[in-house]
């Protein structure tokens, strides 16, 4: 009878490595990959920047949300008020001026009361200015707004740059555990 007998004991110590290599660089594929969408929002938008608050740091971040042995979550996110309308556009709708906080009665459709600190004059008309010049309305029929999307484009960016990564752990840094 013939027995043969197999040290598995470098192969097994092989393996774990590996694993947790690749757990520490998907992790890591993430992060870069997240903050590389977060950059690309903010320096390619079709969108014209007027004050910055769209596409600041305080409110278009990617992080990570969640970590475990063999990867990551993470969120690309955009928390400026008026994000989703830049992003998905408007349909047409009113505008009206903001009726005063002690008016006790029903508002027209995308109307609001003032705030109890807003304690100027009662406005009755919004106004704008034309050629420096002020126009008055009652209401207004806005016509609504295209979409500028920027933040699914950054999605797919940042899926591009964490499937970039996660290859290279995987051929580079795995591949030299096992020569």
């Amino acid at each position: 009878m013939l027995s043969l007998s197999v040290d598995l004991s470098g192969f097994r110590r092989l393996r774990r490595e590996t694993k947790r290599v690749m757990g520490i660089g998907t992790q890591r594929a993430v992060e870069v990959g997240l903050e590389a969408g977060a950059d690309h929002a903010r320096h390619d938008h079709p969108h014209k920047t007027r004050t910055g608050t769209l596409t600041s740091d305080a409110h278009l971040r990617g992080y990570v949300t969640e970590r475990f042995p063999d990867g990551a979550n993470g969120v690309l996110l955009n928390d400026a008020p008026y994000a989703r309308f830049v992003e998905h556009g408007t349909r047409p709708h009113q505008i009206w001026p903001k009726e005063g906080h002690g008016f006790i009665g029903p508002l027209n459709p995308g109307q609001s009361r003032r705030a109890l600190t807003d304690i100027g004059t009662h406005r009755i008309a919004l106004r704008w200015y034309v050629g420096g010049r002020p126009v008055f309305a009652r209401m207004v029929n806005h016509p609504g707004s295209m979409p500028y999307p920027f933040m699914e484009p950054a999605a797919a960016y940042a899926a591009e740059q964490i499937a970039f990564e996660t290859e290279h752990v995987t051929f580079v840094l795995a591949s030299e555990l096992w020569s």
